[in-house]
């Protein structure tokens, strides 16, 4: 048939220009406020959204031979929620803020049974399951707020405290420029709310680095 085994095709990934300097000077940022005010390892905090699919397709399929565009069954798969993730400098892993579609507990995992093992062990662990109350499990401004106050938060206070500092010294926060994290409104709110907080975003582009 003309056939050859092939992996699906994807938009390939383009660092901008200048990210040699769009990196060095985050890096400068973040060492500026770790010196001025004497941040210790455990509250400089980095998070980053994954997402998780409940089911993965394949890698590769068989298609025609010199084929420049290649679907594969299952990777186009939608059923799925939103992961944050955070590891702090000195090497902690944060508990997970995990974002489902919908707005009532029907829309979460254990909708039927929330007396699973599974479950109890994940919450004693700290994890939060979030409703979106949206069309989408993408991180909005109402979950971003979410994390901030049930997992954020009480791991910087209780490292301040480990550290012998004031529950709300100054502790940075590390984060992407994806839209929410970068609007106004979050900005606003962070400063205003919490402003020993310090936000520090990785420039666009440049995650992967």
């Amino acid at each position: 048939l003309g056939w050859t085994l092939r992996h699906s095709t994807k938009a390939a990934h383009k660092l901008p220009d200048d990210w040699r300097h769009l990196t060095w000077k985050a890096v400068l940022r973040a060492a500026y406020a770790v010196e001025q005010f004497k941040i210790p390892a455990a509250c400089v905090v980095n998070s980053d959204k994954t997402q998780l699919l409940l089911q993965h397709g394949g890698e590769c399929t068989y298609a025609p031979i010199g084929a420049q565009q290649v679907n594969v069954i299952g990777k186009e798969e939608k059923r799925a929620c939103t992961i944050m993730t955070s590891l702090s400098m000195d090497g902690t892993l944060l508990p997970f803020q995990s974002i489902w579609k919908g707005s009532t507990n029907r829309s979460l995992p254990f909708a039927n049974n929330t007396t699973q093992p599974i479950l109890q062990v994940a919450q004693q662990q700290g994890h939060i399951f979030t409703l979106s109350c949206s069309t989408t499990y993408w991180t909005n401004f109402t979950t971003l707020k979410l994390f901030v106050h049930d997992l954020l938060i009480p791991y910087y206070e209780a490292a301040n405290e480990r550290a012998g500092r004031n529950q709300h010294d100054p502790c940075l926060w590390i984060i992407d420029v994806y839209l929410v994290h970068w609007s106004a409104e979050f900005r606003d709110w962070i400063r205003t709310t919490h402003p020993w907080i310090l936000l520090q975003y990785i420039p666009a582009g440049c995650t992967g680095l």
